[in-house]
């Protein structure tokens, strides 16, 4: 949707996450990931034992990824892939690339299970 906006985006799911019952989508995955919004804020995103919680915060991430608001929509939204983004140089990542295209087949599964 055109109005979507990073932070509208991280409160759904943040919503989504509120019952904290493990997502087997989510078993394979253990981490931490931080997004850095450019002028608009950071979340990060924790998964242990299938159960993730997002919560806005800057503190220390294993995986940190940095980029625009617009490239972030673009990517939340399934519209523009992640890892291509970072090649291309519009997003930025320190730490646990490995985690970083773990998290990449998550948002694409999410996506896909939505349609």
């Amino acid at each position: 949707m055109p109005s979507d906006t990073a932070r509208s985006i991280m409160k759904e799911a943040q919503r989504r996450r509120e019952d904290r019952r493990p997502d087997p989508r989510l078993q394979s995955m253990s981490g931490s990931y931080r997004f850095d919004v450019e002028g608009v804020g950071s979340w990060r995103f924790e998964v242990r034992e299938g159960i993730a919680t997002i919560t806005e915060s800057t503190a220390p991430a294993d995986c940190v990824l940095r980029c625009d608001e617009a490239d972030f929509v673009r990517i939340a939204q399934g519209q523009q892939n992640l890892l291509t983004a970072f090649l291309q140089g519009r997003v930025q990542m320190d730490g646990d690339y490995a985690l970083a295209q773990r998290l990449y087949g998550f948002i694409r599964a999410t996506r896909e299970r939505a349609a």
